[in-house]
């Protein structure tokens, strides 16, 4: 399922419903499109080069709509989250290599609790309010009090802010977490997007408007097709090295919902920028044209189950047996057309601390295996062929998936039933499939965990016990202790301690089938005319320049 994160959600935030399948090791990579341009794929995401300044327009594709442009409580899906990297700042930024850079903050000190920011001079926000450190303090409390921000536990760790100060002689914001989080740094990142004053004082208001801090503003708006924005005159926070006389001047968000579309239109240049996730991104490689830049996502998505009493998955036994029905190959390859990497792992080659060797502790993919377990666990077959729950009442699962996540829904539902396990399968729209999620009206799906976020410590955000983004309600205490171990340990000082900790709490969630990891998706960026660097949810805005 498409992300209502970041959730994403990364977060949040992108980020929600279903959208995988699990199975076998998986973790062998799958082919994607033809490798052109060795330069560019050295890092994922990298593009080539540019010839220039960008164009003085841009038209960029998304898949869905804006949900909001609240960063503080929206869902933090795709497009959202592409949206917010050109109207809103952050204290720092994170570069392709992976190095955190200066953003609004030009230096800082930071320990897993705390971190001190000193701010620029002369920034200001779209509609000219100062942007100074009491500003900036103000926005990062507001988004430590907001129970429904996705994002927060990636900057401020599961606990929470403690509070966020500021000095105005020193020009310093001073954030305190709760509890350790030594990715405090990443988070910040990439989910830290700040809000200006007339945003704080108005939330309702901002939701269909943004008060940002960011290059370009909001200048024109139609929900559901396309958003235009401006670069602004008064923007000062650049990166060392460059100005607005590298960026264009105007840029387009423009709705696609079908890759096909996007496809053709980004290769007649109506679209300068689209990724595409189908087959259809085979097709572009073969136009010499086109700049291509694959990206990677930061782990996996997997199929979620519910936790809560009232849902049959509550029964550990019942979702081991569920995991062996489960194929991870075979279910990545529905999710993602064959576009994406096959994994049995929650964690990716891209993010630190990834086990190789972690697909041993998930339930293996074995129907005839599971057929037995399920019986010794009380769950027979009755007279109609479809299995009981223990106590002899009727089973019935029910799988929820939307009409954007391919054929992964129905790979679920299937994999039930050969199983001998009645499935209620639900497709319906995004919108439709986030109500039912939201609301807990269901037992199965797959869900798009993979994240914006390149550490492991997202996984906590989205599925720790106090997380607000823990949709199916996993109470897995062993993960929870072991994630706030993990976060605690400098690794700077200690790497194979922290990551020891992280590949503990990994093995604890797959052993106890909390979840079953799918596939690592690839979003398949093409420019047309122009070149950027890009993650998987979303581009660099400071990196367009002309091919």
């Amino acid at each position: 399922m498409t992300r209502p994160r970041y959730l994403a959600a990364s977060v949040l935030a992108a980020s929600l419903i279903l959208s995988s399948c699990g199975g076998g090791s998986g973790s062998s990579d799958t082919t994607t499109p033809a490798k052109r341009d060795k330069d560019s794929l050295e890092i994922s995401g990298k593009g080539p080069k540019g010839s220039g300044p960008a164009p003085d327009s841009v038209t960029l594709g998304v898949r869905i709509d804006v949900d909001s442009f609240d960063p503080q409580s929206s869902l933090g899906d795709s497009a959202a989250g592409q949206m917010f990297t050109f109207v809103y700042d952050t204290l720092v930024r994170r570069s392709i290599e992976g190095k955190i850079e200066p953003a609004v903050a030009t230096k800082w000190e930071v320990t897993p609790s705390k971190g001190v920011f000193t701010i620029r001079d002369g920034l200001t926000c779209s509609d000219g309010t100062p942007l100074d450190a009491t500003a900036i303090a103000a926005s990062f409390t507001a988004l430590g009090n907001n129970a429904a921000s996705m994002g927060k536990s990636k900057m401020f760790g599961p606990d929470g802010l403690a509070s966020a100060t500021a000095d105005p002689a020193a020009k310093t914001v001073t954030i305190e977490n709760k509890s350790p989080n030594n990715d405090m740094l990443v988070g910040l990142a990439t989910m830290g997007f700040i809000v200006c004053p007339a945003g704080l004082a108005d939330p309702i208001a901002l939701k269909e408007a943004p008060q940002g801090s960011g290059p370009y503003e909001l200048s024109e708006a139609k929900r559901g097709d396309e958003y235009t924005l401006k670069l602004r005159d008064d923007y000062t926070a650049w990166p060392e090295g460059m100005s607005g006389a590298d960026l264009p001047t105007s840029v387009t968000i423009k709705v696609i919902t079908e890759d096909a579309t996007a496809a053709d239109l980004v290769e007649s240049g109506t679209l300068q920028i689209a990724g595409i996730q189908s087959t259809d991104a085979k097709r572009l490689t073969d136009n010499k044209d086109l700049v291509y830049v694959p990206a990677n996502g930061f782990n996996t998505n997997a199929v979620l189950f519910m936790h809560k009493d009232s849902s049959p998955m509550n029964d550990p036994k019942l979702r081991e047996g569920v995991a062996m029905l489960l194929d991870s190959v075979a279910g990545g390859t529905a999710e993602t057309q064959g576009m994406g990497i096959p994994r049995r792992t929650m964690y990716t080659p891209n993010v630190d601390c990834y086990n190789p060797d972690a697909d041993a502790y998930a339930p293996k993919y074995d129907p005839k295996a599971a057929a037995a377990f399920l019986d010794k666990a009380g769950y027979k077959v009755g007279a109609d062929g479809k299995r009981t729950k223990p106590d002899g009442s009727k089973l019935t699962i029910r799988v929820i998936g939307n009409n954007n996540q391919g054929k992964i829904p129905q790979f679920i539902a299937d994999s039930l039933e050969r199983g001998a396990i009645d499935a209620d399968l639900f497709v319906g729209t995004y919108n439709e499939s986030i109500a039912k999620l939201l609301t807990d009206q269901f037992d199965v799906g797959s869900y798009p965990f993979t994240d914006s976020t390149p550490t492991p410590a997202a996984w906590q955000s989205q599925i720790g016990s106090g997380a607000s983004a823990n949709f199916g309600q996993i109470n897995n205490t062993e993960f929870d202790r072991l994630a706030q171990e993990a976060l605690s340990v400098d690794p700077a000082t200690d790497p194979e301690g922290r990551c020891a900790k992280w590949q503990a709490a990994e093995k604890a969630v797959l052993q106890a089938a909390d979840l079953v990891p799918m596939d690592q998706p690839t979003n398949h960026w093409f420019g047309n005319g122009v070149t950027f660097n890009a993650a998987y949810f979303r581009i660099d805005p400071f990196s367009i320049r002309s091919k």
